[in-house]
Order: C-alpha cells, then sequence, then structure tokens
C-alpha cells in the first residue's frame, strides 16, 4: 500500500471512536421539536388537571382515651402488669372504631341516603351541602341503589330523567335504559324508583346526576378510608382521619363517627345499672299490685271487723314474722340469683343482662367484684374481636383470665348457694314456731295479723326495691365515656392534600419530556441503518472516501448550477479523494455500485462526473443499468440508442456517444432494456468498448444495477480500477455492509470504497453535525462566506436548527 492510501484512510479515520454521551444528545436534538411540543402538552394537561380536577382535603381529629385503673392487689393489677397491657387497649379502641358496625351506624345517623355529583372531565364533583333539588322519598316505596340517574334541567318547570345502567335485580344482571321527561315538584314513578324532587337555590344549570346510596356499601367505603392510629406507643392518644373532595362532609362524619363510639362506649358502661333498672321496675310492677291488695285487704277486714289495734304482745309477733317473711323473701331471692349466675357463666350474651349482686342484697365482696369483672372480660373479649383474630395472643390472655375467673366464681357459689339454703330452713323453722304462738289468739287477731303481715311484707320490698333503684340511677348519671374529643374535625383544621399542583406540573412536563426520549432511544435500539461512516467503520476495513450530504434542491445535478453549495463541496471531496485512491496511467474506469435500489447510485454517477469534467478532465458516463434505466432522464437525453443497441451491433460507438450541455462531459446511455443484460455485459464487444473509450477520456464512469439483485456489476466489475459502493444514511441497512464485504473478498487487489450519501446535518451524530452545523457554520453566515446560504430553498424554523 503506497503512502497515498495510508494517508487517505487516516482521512477516513480521524473522527473514529467509541459511543459517547455526546453522539446520544446529538441524536436527541435532531428531534429538539418533539420535546417542545411534548412538553408544552404535557404542561397544558397537568395544567388543566389542575385547574378542573375535584380538590381533596384531609380532615382529621384527635381522642383522649381514658383507661379506669385497677386499684388494689388483685388479679386486675396482675394483668395491668402484663406488657402488652397497653397496647391491647388503643387496638381495641381502634378496632372498635374502624369496625363495620360503628361506621354503619354513623351513615346511618348522618342519612346519607342519597349523593348528587356534576360530571367534570377529570373526576365528578361530589355536591354535598349544595344539592342542585331537593328528593323526597317514601320509606315503603323501592329505590334501586347504586344506579346514577342524570336529571337535565329543561326549564324552571321540567326536568329529563335518564338511566343507562346495568343492575343486578333478584340475582340477575338486566340493563336498564330510559329517559322521561317530569315535572318539577311532581312524582316520578316506576318499577324501579319513586322520588318527588323540587329545585333549590344552589341549581345553576348543567348535567347533575344523583344515586340512592346503598347505605352498607357507603360505611364499607368510609371504613376502608378512614385512618385511625395511635400517635405514639406511649400515649393514649388516638389520630382519626379522613380524606375526600368536600371538608364538611368528612367533617360531619369524624365528628358523628366520635360520637357514636362515644354513645357506644357509655352504653356499654351503663349496661349494669340499665339491667338493674330494667329488673327492678319489673319487680316493682308486680309488688306494687300485691301492695295494693294487701292494703285494700287489710284497711277492709278492720272495717269489717271493728278491729284497729293489736294487742301489745301481738304486735310483737306480728313485727317478728315481717322481719322473718322479709329475710326468707331476700334469701329466695339471692338464691335463685346464684343458681341463675352459674347457668350464664358461659353465655356472654346473657352475662350482659345480668345485674349486679348487690340489689338482691349480696353484700360478698369477693362475689360482687368477680361478676364485674366476669362481664368486663366478655366485653372486652368481644371489642377485641372487632380488631383482632381468636388466636392473637391479646384475645387468648382474656380467654385464660376468663376461665380462672369463671373456675374461682363456681367454686364461691357452691359455698354460696349451700350457706343460702341452710339460711332459709332456719328461717323457715322461726317462722313455724312464731306460728304456733298465732294459735293462742282468737281467729280474728290472727287474720288480722297475718293481713297485716302480708301489707308490711311487700311495703319493706317496696321501700327496699325503691332504694336499689335510685343506687342504679345515680351509677348510671356517674358515668363518664372512655374517650375524650381533644380537637373535633372543624374547617379551621383540614389540609388540601391533592391536587397538588407543582407536582403535578412537573410529573406531567417529566412524562411529557420522557415519552419522546423513551420513543427515540427505542427506535434507535431497533434501528440498524447506517447513519455515520463508525457505523461503516464498525463493520468493515473497506475505507470511507466520501460523505455526500443532502441535497436540498430540486435540481438534479446541482454541481452546475449551485457550485458554491454544501453538496457540490461534498462531491469536490469525493473527487479529491478519487485521486488519492488511483494513480494509474491508464484512463480511470470507476464502477459506482448499490446493493439494494434507492441509495442514490444514479445521482452520485452523474454529479461525480460533472464536477470531474468541470476539473477540466474528459470523462464519459455509462448507464450500465441496462434493467432500470434512469440516467438519460436526469440528462435529458433519448434512451433509443445507447449501450444495448451497441452491443447487439445494432450501432456504431460514434452513434451512442451523446454529449452533453456541460463541458467535458459524455454519456453513453443505457438503451433499450434487453431481455439478456448481463450475457451482453459478458461479451468481448464491451470489453472492446471500454478499450475505446480509454483512449478519449481520461475517466470513465460506470452506473451499475444493484449487486444484490443481478450480477450485472459483477461482470462490470472486471474492467474497473476502483468500485465505490453507495450506502444511504438512514435508509441502508447495516447487515448490506455484509454483502459489501463479501464481494470484496471476491475481488482481492480491487481498489474498492464505500460513499456515505445524503448526509442530513445535523441529523444523525456527531459527524454529521461537525459537517453540516459546526466546521461551516460560519461559512453559513459570515458576510463573505464560502458557500451560497442564500440559495437554499425550504428556510423554515426547522432548517434553521
Amino acid at each position: 500500500m503506497n503512502s497515498n492510501e495510508d494517508l487517505l484512510k487516516l482521512i477516513a479515520r480521524k473522527d473514529e471512536d467509541p459511543f459517547t454521551v455526546k453522539e446520544l444528545l446529538f441524536s436527541l436534538l435532531r428531534y429538539w421539536y418533539w420535546f417542545i411540543i411534548s412538553g408544552i402538552i404535557g404542561f397544558s394537561v397537568a395544567y388543566f388537571y389542575n385547574k378542573y380536577a375535584p380538590s381533596n382535603y384531609s380532615v382529621s381529629s384527635l381522642v383522649l382515651v381514658k383507661e379506669k385503673k385497677a386499684d388494689g392487689v388483685n388479679l386486675d393489677n396482675l394483668f395491668d402488669n402484663f406488657q402488652l397491657k397497653s397496647d391491647v387497649k388503643i387496638e381495641n379502641h381502634i378496632g372498635i372504631l374502624t369496625s363495620f358496625s360503628i361506621n354503619r351506624q354513623v351513615v346511618e345517623n348522618l342519612g346519607w341516603h342519597v349523593s348528587w355529583y356534576q360530571a367534570m372531565p377529570f373526576g365528578d364533583y361530589d355536591l354535598f351541602g349544595r344539592e342542585p333539588y331537593k328528593i323526597e322519598v317514601d320509606p315503603a316505596e323501592r329505590n334501586l341503589t347504586e344506579v346514577p340517574l342524570y336529571i337535565t334541567g329543561l326549564n324552571n318547570k321540567k326536568y329529563l330523567i335518564s338511566v343507562n345502567a346495568e343492575v343486578n335485580i333478584d340475582g340477575k344482571d338486566k340493563q336498564l335504559n330510559f329517559e322521561q321527561v317530569v315535572e318539577v315538584g311532581k312524582k316520578f314513578s316506576n318499577k324501579y324508583f319513586n322520588f318527588v324532587l323540587y329545585e333549590t337555590a344552589n341549581n345553576k344549570g348543567g348535567n347533575y346526576y344523583f344515586q340512592f346510596n346503598d347505605l352498607n356499601n357507603l360505611a364499607l367505603s368510609y371504613k376502608k378510608k378512614l385512618e385511625v392510629a395511635a400517635i405514639n406507643k406511649n400515649a393514649d392518644l388516638i389520630s382519626l382521619k379522613l380524606e375526600g373532595q368536600l371538608p364538611a362532609a368528612e367533617i360531619s362524619y369524624l365528628n358523628e363517627l366520635t360520637n357514636v363510639y362515644i354513645q357506644f362506649g357509655l352504653k356499654e358502661k351503663n349496661l349494669t345499672s340499665e339491667n338493674t333498672i330494667r329488673f327492678i321496675d319489673q319487680q316493682l310492677t308486680d309488688i306494687v299490685d300485691t301492695l295494693k291488695i294487701t292494703s285494700d285487704n287489710f284497711s277492709r277486714y278492720r272495717a269489717d271487723n271493728n278491729v284497729f289495734d293489736l294487742e301489745q304482745k301481738a304486735s310483737l309477733v306480728l313485727e317478728k314474722l315481717v322481719e322473718l317473711d322479709s329475710k326468707k323473701s331476700l334469701a329466695q331471692m339471692q338464691l335463685n340469683y346464684y343458681k341463675n349466675l352459674n347457668t350464664y357463666l358461659d353465655n356472654a350474651a346473657k352475662m350482659k343482662t345480668m345485674i349486679a349482686p348487690s340489689v338482691v342484697g349480696i353484700t360478698d365482696i369477693t362475689l360482687n367484684k368477680m361478676v364485674v369483672k366476669l362481664i368486663d372480660l366478655h366485653g372486652k373479649k368481644a371489642a377485641l374481636s372487632f380488631s383482632l383474630q381468636n388466636k392473637n395472643p391479646s384475645i387468648q390472655l382474656v380467654e385464660k383470665e376468663l376461665e380462672y375467673t369463671k373456675k374461682n366464681l363456681v367454686e364461691n357459689l357452691k359455698n354460696l348457694v349451700y350457706n343460702t339454703k341452710q339460711e332459709l330452713v332456719l328461717i323457715q323453722e322461726e317462722i313455724d314456731e312464731m306460728n304456733k304462738q298465732l294459735e293462742d289468739y282468737p281467729k280474728t287477731e290472727q287474720d288480722l295479723i297475718n293481713i297485716k303481715r302480708m301489707f308490711d311484707l311487700h311495703n319493706e320490698l317496696y321501700t327496699f326495691l325503691l332504694q336499689k333503684r335510685a343506687e342504679a340511677e345515680i351509677t348510671k348519671a356517674s358515668n363518664v365515656p372512655d374517650i375524650k374529643v381533644l380537637d373535633p374535625a372543624s374547617e379551621a383544621t383540614y389540609i388540601k392534600t391533592s391536587p397538588k399542583s407543582l407536582l403535578n406540573l412537573f410529573v406531567g412536563l417529566f412524562a411529557a419530556l420522557a415519552i419522546p426520549f423513551l420513543i427515540i432511544i427505542v427506535k434507535n435500539y431497533f434501528d440498524d441503518t447506517i447513519h455515520s461512516k463508525e457505523d461503516i467503520r464498525k463493520l468493515t476495513d473497506i475505507p470511507v472516501v466520501g460523505s455526500i450530504t443532502h441535497s436540498p434542491y430540486d435540481e438534479k445535478i446541482p454541481v452546475i448550477k449551485y457550485p458554491r453549495s454544501i453538496v457540490t463541496e461534498s462531491i469536490r471531496e469525493l473527487r479529491t479523494n478519487l485521486d488519492y485512491l488511483y494513480h494509474g496511467k491508464e484512463s480511470m474506469v470507476v464502477g459506482i455500485q448499490s446493493v439494494v435500489p434507492k441509495e442514490g447510485k444514479s445521482f452520485i454517477s452523474v454529479n461525480l462526473s460533472a464536477i470531474i469534467a468541470l476539473n477540466n478532465k474528459k470523462v464519459i458516463l455509462i448507464g450500465g443499468d441496462m434493467r432500470k434505466p434512469s440516467l438519460h432522464n436526469l440528462l435529458g437525453i433519448s434512451n433509443k440508442e445507447g449501450l444495448s443497441t451497441y452491443l447487439i451491433g445494432h450501432h456504431s460507438l460514434d452513434q451512442i456517444i451523446k454529449s452533453t450541455s456541460i463541458g467535458n462531459l459524455d454519456f453513453i446511455p443505457s438503451g433499450t432494456i434487453p431481455p439478456n443484460p448481463s450475457e451482453l455485459l459478458g461479451t468481448n464487444q464491451f470489453d472492446n468498448l471500454i478499450g475505446e473509450l480509454k483512449k478519449c477520456y481520461d475517466v470513465i464512469i460506470v452506473d451499475n444495477s444493484p449487486s444484490s439483485l443481478v450480477t450485472d456489476g459483477a461482470i462490470l466489475r472486471r474492467h474497473t480500477n476502483i468500485d465505490l459502493f453507495i450506502v444511504r444514511q438512514g435508509y441502508s441497512h447495516k447487515g448490506l455492509i455484509d454483502f459489501i464485504n463479501q464481494l470484496t473478498e471476491k475481488n482481492q487487489g480491487k481498489k474498492t470504497a464505500i460513499v456515505l450519501n445524503d448526509m442530513k446535518p445535523q441529523k444523525y451524530g456527531r459527524y454529521s453535525y461537525r459537517y453540516g452545523g459546526g466546521y461551516y457554520r460560519k461559512a453559513y453566515y459570515g458576510s463573505e462566506g464560502y458557500f451560497d446560504f442564500d440559495n437554499r430553498p425550504n428556510k423554515n424554523l426547522f432548517n434553521l436548527f
């Protein structure tokens, strides 16, 4: 290899280096307008979303849990010192607050049976508190729930109601579709809905819709979005949060939730007192009737028998009998209590209905504590079940405590039942003894004593029960809830949570820029076309001797009309490199090749021929593509006489050589399309043609057929000194380079080079940018520039960049 060839390869490889971030940036810059358009769209979408999307607000409330502490050394203290005790209590309250039953009661109390909405592009507006119509319904009539009913006001007297929804009725799916004009204030009725609408001052016109709520589903939805959590593990404070479109609705819900839970806690606390009052009221009802009867009997007997006072001795007997009867009644009541209590020990529901032992005069302190504790443990277990599974250690701990308490209570009851029965026997013996003493009195006094005895007994019981009822009422009135609301939900404390304007604008802009970025990256990843010299050099050692820039002109031979253009300069560079590549004594024969059609082979053949001819060299261009000739159209010359007609002997050499309007440039057209182009090119006649032309011309340029389709180019390469394979930027695939390598290996010693055609400045990679936008930018804009920039057509914003 001579020094000139070494210099040519050095020039060809001077810019070769691995792919860099800079190349990626240049690849992105050619689609700069994609980013601008996409960014504007993304920013606009985010802006309008911020403006028209329904806002969400966070509403909070803070409550204090006041736990009752146990006193003294007993089982309560034992469990109070257990490590999980405090946490269990807080989780207990949290579980109840988030339970379905509590939340169901809240929506029931609030009366949220109907919800109104206004349809908007980015989400429907909830019209809570601003309902355009007031609705009246008869609870006894049917209204399907969760079916949107669209209301369009026609005038101030009529509205159009329309429904189009799929509903499930009695387990069957059905398409519900109807429209009807209804007068305001008149009842709308069909087999699915029954209601009356009245217009309100909030009706500003527009499209509204409402639906009858399924309170169960509404409660579940609020239960799902309700956030209840302890402030920290060392504080008995619980935070409640809700998020929704309208702060007023969420404030109402949170405040009603705390109210319902406070009432729930009070109800549990008052359960024993209420049971006591209910039991006493039942007893009083019977006693009052009996007391009235005995009082009437006593008064009537005295009047009928003229007996008003008993003797002193008889009065003493009467007092003793009344006292014994009272003891017997109380003891019997206590015995019945012990038996009922023993029966209800394993029944949590019936244990809730048990009254306190002290109500029936039981003064046993141990029993009173055990009963109260047992009722409390059953309630605690039920409360824990709201939030924990049965296998949870906390519930298992309560169950163990229940078993322990019941075991002790059963043993205690056995002793109490036995002692009470013995007491009843002794009392009955005393009563019998006193009754014997009555036999010594006259019958009139005996009857009066018995009547007065019954009256006094019931009177004492009545007084006793009234006293116990008053005590139960006092206990009930003194109960306070375990929860205290420190910070109720209010409009002063709500916070707007969405839309987050700045974040949405940033996300919208980022997403908009990321989309074209990803598209470009993916496109480049799967794009296997050739974009730069670097792409070619990575695939072959064949030198790249020219980069022909994209011609922005309609002119087919711009080297003549635009001699100071970039495309002309790039073809001049190719001409110079050919001089470096070939230094033979004979005429230079250049074969213009392409692997596939539309790579610009004919364009380069004509313009290269013209630029060499302008350098005062005699050039002849041969249309070697006899299958699909096109050169004659570029030069405006007839194709009737040409290479094909010469090779078959119909015309002489002088007849097929055509002069062109370009000095020093002659042209041999392809001629009429023959049936056997390959065979004609392989004849001695074509060999003689090349030999004759070498005598008259300095440069012979042959435009060949695509090499991958036919063998014409391979035949012509026998006569060429240099083969130029044309590769088009963004069109030719990298796999074609392998085909060129294979052709080159078969023609060792032949000088082969590659020309990159249709290079678009600033479009593909760093090299294109340097060539079109870097090295020559000053020439474009300079007042005394070399290039004819002002003659470029299509001057628009994109071309400026």
